[in-house]
């Protein structure tokens, strides 16, 4: 049976005007089912709402509670004639406020009334509104587009002459004597560096500031994680006299890999920075359903009052010289933004003096138990360390295949790579490399090439295309200036070595001799001759 509120519901719409009660704080009441029709919904998604929240269009709504905050304020009914202008435009009929009394004479509400008329011109307003709305939806997303292919042709073309004065740089210096002109060449460097670093962080901020990056969740070892860590920063560690202790845990976590070391970097490279005594430690803990992943340090620490700011752009604590050997403030703003992306909580805790703790929330994926090992790994040796330049060239000389569709760069390389005593043999795609093969050229004990070549042509599929060549494994190394986290997690599957442009030529050099020791064992361990010809048949 119908209730005593159907009746009235009923009642209130059957002349067909919209009619709506606005409470004290100008949400919807009630509305009757005109109101409502006017606004393309059900009643009661409009109550509750305001009139902008129920889908009116700005100007309209704010017409409205003008009015309708007179009507409180002087108890007196308000209204609008057919046809004026004023706070609300477009609409050809009467609207009327009413104030609405309690018992003991209060004011408590507002009630709204318009015509039929009306009511099709709210509808009108309204479809107009939400037109408005999917164009600039539609702008927006062809805006996003448009900066996401500047950005990564940026990204991209703005490294390559970096890399490129790295190179050089790095070859001038060996033939400097003077010390005078040493001096020159390392303050050259420092300038290079201090470009380069500022470049790549403004692409990342641009890049994440586009919502161009996005998360690719998956389930993987968070040990995977912490030996990345210790790999990168412990050498550093080491080199300032500071313990590097890493706590792992035997636990999944679900989360993008490569944006989890994006955000852990710049967190990591901080604790380094700003610790002189003392050491850092990296571990992995559970909290619940989550797993907590912090860096402790015992470094100056950072006052309650900076524990936030500390994540704005270009902000730096003790640096207001600006120098940027100090870093430039913005790899806390990166982490962030990344949170954000991920969707992860990162939290700071820190007393000055004494040192910091941040600490990133990730989600578990499994319920593996701890490990006991509290210990940290050890750093692979530097294969350089207690030999001579020329001493360590000849103990891991080999012949190189360098695949580079810039000309600059592959002469930087090349040059580069037959100061360290290699061979090298230049290519500008996998055309020209295959055929050089064909030609009789000496078999490659590695491959070395650029991530995006000409075309669809990528890295990877060079390196496998001389493999298929060559009838082995020939070692692979990639180098790139991308930063697309798509083509990055390419190469993580694809298990190639990858070294991101401008790239240090000392950790390239030391990557060069791992990855031909490694491929030489493989090698003599299956019967091979590192000397066999690659095959003449093209592969299919």
């Amino acid at each position: 049976m119908p209730t005593r509120e159907d009746w009235l519901d009923a009642l209130l719409s059957a002349g067909g005007s919209p009619q709506a009660l606005l409470g004290e704080d100008g949400r919807v009441l009630v509305a009757n089912r005109a109101f409502a029709d006017a606004l393309g919904c059900p009643p009661d998604a409009a109550e509750g709402r305001t009139l902008a929240e129920a889908g009116l269009p700005a100007g309209t709504a704010d017409g409205i509670e003008r009015l309708r905050r007179q009507v409180m304020t002087t108890g007196m009914p308000a209204g609008m004639a057919a046809g004026a202008d004023g706070p609300l435009p477009g609409l050809p009929s009467a609207l009327a406020l009413t104030p609405v009394a309690d018992a003991g004479g209060r004011i408590r509400a507002v009630a709204l009334s318009a015509d039929a008329t009306t009511s099709d011109a709210l509808a009108a307003a309204l479809a107009e509104a939400r037109a408005e709305t999917a164009q600039a939806r539609a702008d927006a997303e062809r805006a996003r587009t448009a900066k996401g292919k500047f950005l990564s042709a940026a990204s991209h073309d703005l490294r390559q002459p970096f890399q490129a004065m790295h190179l050089f740089h790095h070859l001038l210096s060996g033939r400097l004597t003077d010390p005078a002109s040493i001096e020159l060449a390392n303050k050259l460097e420092q300038a290079i560096i201090g470009g380069e670093t500022l470049l790549r962080a403004l692409l990342e901020v641009s890049a994440l500031e586009a919502g161009l990056v996005t998360a690719n969740p998956q389930t993987f070892p968070v040990d995977e994680l912490l030996a990345k860590m210790l790999e990168e920063f412990g050498p550093e560690a080491e080199a300032k006299g500071l313990r590097f202790n890493v706590h792992p845990l035997d636990a999944q976590v679900t989360s993008d890999p490569v944006l989890m070391e994006r955000l852990l970097r710049p967190i990591m490279a901080n604790a380094l920075r700003y610790t002189l005594k003392g050491g850092i430690l990296l571990a992995a803990r559970r909290r619940g359903a989550n797993l907590r992943i912090e860096v402790w340090d015992t470094g100056v620490g950072i006052d309650p009052s900076n524990q936030t700011v500390i994540f704005e752009d270009f902000h730096q604590l003790g640096n207001p010289g600006r120098d940027r050997k100090q870093g430039l403030g913005l790899g806390l703003a990166i982490v962030r933004r990344l949170a954000q992306v991920l969707g992860h909580p990162v939290t700071v805790r820190s007393k000055p003096g004494k040192g910091s703790v941040f600490a990133v929330e990730v989600p578990l994926a499994g319920n593996d138990g701890d490990r006991s090992d509290d210990g940290s790994a050890d750093s692979d040796p530097d294969p350089a360390v207690g030999q001579s330049a020329s001493a360590a060239a000849s103990s891991t000389a080999g012949t190189v295949l360098v695949i580079e569709d810039d000309a600059m760069q592959l002469e930087g390389i090349g040059l580069l790579l037959q100061g360290w005593g290699y061979a090298v043999i230049p290519a500008r795609g996998i055309d020209e490399a295959c055929a050089g093969l064909d030609g009789g050229v000496a078999t490659p004990d590695l491959v070395l090439s650029d991530l995006r070549l000409s075309g669809p042509e990528t890295g990877i599929d060079a390196i496998q295309a001389v493999r298929a060549r060559c009838g082995r494994r020939v070692p692979g190394v990639i180098v790139t200036g991308d930063t697309d986290p798509d083509r990055l997690r390419s190469v993580d599957r694809s298990g190639f070595p990858l070294v991101h442009k401008p790239c240090d030529p000392a950790a390239l050099r030391r990557l060069l001799s791992s990855s031909l020791k490694a491929g030489r064992g493989a090698l003599l361990a299956g019967g091979r001759r590192p000397d066999t010809a690659c095959n003449s048949a093209r592969p299919r």
